[in-house]
Formats: C-alpha cells, structure tokens, sequence
C-alpha cells in the first residue's frame, strides 16, 4: 500500500496543457498507445509518458497540443465519473530526463509504439500482443484525430460498475441483480472508491451487461460502465483494507442462475419482476402488495398461479425501484420458501 498527494495547483496552472491520469487497479500490459488513443478523441496529443505503475495505481503524464485541447479532455473525463480514472491539471515541464512526481521515479524508455493504428475508446481495455512490452513515451502526429466507436472497445469477461453507491449495498446484493446476466465467477465491492468489479464464466454475458446496464439509476447513483481485465479482482484481493469480508464474493454452480448446459435467455432490467418459489398462501396481489411496497411505489399485480406452479409479477413504479427490490429481496424467506427474482418482458 502507499499513499500519494498532489500538490496545490495555482490557478495559472489551470491553463496548462499537461494532464496527469491516474487508474485504479490498472491492467498491468496498459502502454502508451492505449493512452494516445484515449486522449486523441478530445483533441492532439503530443506526448505520453507512464510515470508508474504499480498494483493499484498507473500513473501517466499527456502532452496536449495545446490548452484547448487539455480542457477539452479533462472535462470529458469528469464528466465519465469514472473510479478508475481521474485526470488533473499538471506543472508544465518538458518529458524528456529524469522527474520524479511524488516518491516515483519516471520510466525512461522512450521508444516509439508498434500499435500507431490501434485505436481504443474503452478506459480499461487491454491491449495484448505476444511481442510487445509496456513503453513509457509515445509521439504521435499532431494531425491525429480519432472518433469514438462502440467497434473498437475490446471487451473482457469482468465489468466495472463506477459510480456504486449505497450504505447498505454488499457484494451478494450486487450478485442477486447481476446474476440476472449471466453465472458469475467472482464479484469484489470497494466501497473506498465506489466502485465494483464483476467477472461473468463468459465475455458475452459481459457484454450484455455494457450494452443494457449503462446509465441506471442504482441505489444512491447512477452506474457508468466499463471493462476491466480479467485479472483485475485477483490483484485486489487480500488488499483487505480496501474491502470488507462481505464485498467479495465467490461464486459456484450452486449459486448459478443459469444452467450451463440450457440455452441462456439474457433480459435486461425491467420495472416488472417476476417472483417465483412462492408457496400457496402468499401468491396473492395482497400478500405481494405489501411486501414490495417496503421498497417503493407497486403499481400493479398479476397472480400467475398453476396446478404445482405459485408466481407473481409485480411491476415498480421505476427502474430504480424494481432494481432495489431485485437487491434486497431476492433468495429472501416468505412464508417458508426462499423467492426468487428475475428481470421479465411481460407486461402488465
């Protein structure tokens, strides 16, 4: 562990057009041409260059062309709210000999990058190649300029949910809405820097999660998601300073929700929540009207009872809502039976 602060910018500094980044248990092959192709969607880079990398945190110092070019970067990046990557205002000085920030020596290595035509859009993609060793400087023309695209985002099979937030939230409440995506290997909750990794058995259902859970409004915030490497919780585990027993989560093929050997029907979050596992005596709109509306507004109820089989739908009167519901109460006792809850495209 170790500890790092920044120093006090003037306001002249403000106008500077160095801007130092800084991840959060970052994949450890991240090399500058990641980082060029980042900062290349907001304007010319001239230089980048890995200051230090460590197990929780990377480092890096970007040359923007101009000061234009540094707001326009840095305001995207607040905006993304994103845990593992914030970005400052630094001290103008030049990127060539030995500088230390903070306790950290610089890497000197100044050679140019093999991946000059890699582009990337995604804040924790990986970038693998058998041949190729992390560099620390990179330049780049200064005509470069990159657009965005959803084609050139490298998915892995772990997920980051930034922004987490939630005085009562632990790693198997987070288990009980995204196991609704696919079965999951392991799941770590750091509170510290509200953040959550989730690592699916499959990189599709991952996927999934990216394409269908941006955005949504979770307990105390909305979610912005990424993806991390896939080795990312592995490396923050036995950090245990950062989480506590209860946010770290290990998942089985007796918490699965999904059989591995059935075909997986993946549904995205819905206001509707089909209950299931209920016994006789509590599948009534009354009984499920007074449970759910614990957690906020039901707007209505649909008995779904057979011969053998006992299930209700209950539709919330928001996302958020539903989604609190899903945390909280699935795999919960009533009358007896442990109900499960599941996202659904019916309607009522």
């Amino acid at each position: 562990m170790f500890s790092y602060s920044s120093p006090n910018l003037p306001e002249s500094l403000h106008n500077s057009h160095f801007l130092l980044l800084t991840l959060t248990a970052p994949p450890s092959n991240l090399n500058p041409e990641y980082f060029s192709s980042l900062m290349n969607q907001y304007g010319p880079v001239l230089q980048v260059k890995i200051l230090n990398r460590s197990l929780m945190e990377c480092r890096v110092l970007v040359e923007m062309a101009n000061t234009d070019a540094a707001k326009n970067a840095k305001k995207a990046l607040d905006q993304l709210s994103s845990n593992f990557i914030k970005c400052s205002y630094y001290q103008e000085d030049k990127l060539q000999g030995s500088f230390t920030v903070g306790s950290f020596e610089t890497i000197e290595d100044t050679t140019s990058s093999t991946f000059k035509n890699r582009h990337s859009t995604s804040l924790n993609e990986i970038i693998n190649d058998a041949d190729s060793k992390p560099q620390s400087a990179t330049v780049l023309p200064i005509s470069q300029k990159l657009i965005p695209s959803s084609k050139n985002i490298q998915s892995t099979k772990t997920v980051c949910l930034n922004g987490i937030q939630g005085k009562d939230l632990d790693a198997l409440k987070i288990y009980n809405i995204f196991s609704n995506f696919g079965n999951i290997d392991k799941i770590i909750l750091i509170n510290l820097k509200n953040f959550a990794l989730v690592k699916y058995l499959k990189e599709d259902q991952a996927y999934f999660v990216y394409q269908h859970c941006q955005n949504i409004q979770f307990f105390e915030s909305n979610l912005s998601i990424t993806f991390a490497a896939d080795d990312s919780i592995e490396k923050l585990v036995g950090l245990d300073t950062l989480y506590r027993e209860q946010d770290y989560y290990i998942g089985s093929e007796d918490t699965d929700r999904f059989n591995a050997n059935n075909k997986m029907i993946l549904l995205p979050p819905s206001q509707v929540l089909h209950i299931s596992n209920l016994k006789k005596v509590s599948s009534n709109a009354e009984t499920m009207w007074d449970i759910f509306s614990e957690y906020g507004v039901v707007e209505a109820v649909k008995v779904l009872n057979s011969q053998f089989k006992f299930m209700c739908l209950v539709k919330m009167e928001s996302l958020k809502q539903a989604l609190e519901v899903m945390a909280l109460m699935h795999n919960e006792e009533v009358d007896g039976r442990n109900i499960q809850i599941s996202f659904t495209k019916a309607k009522i």
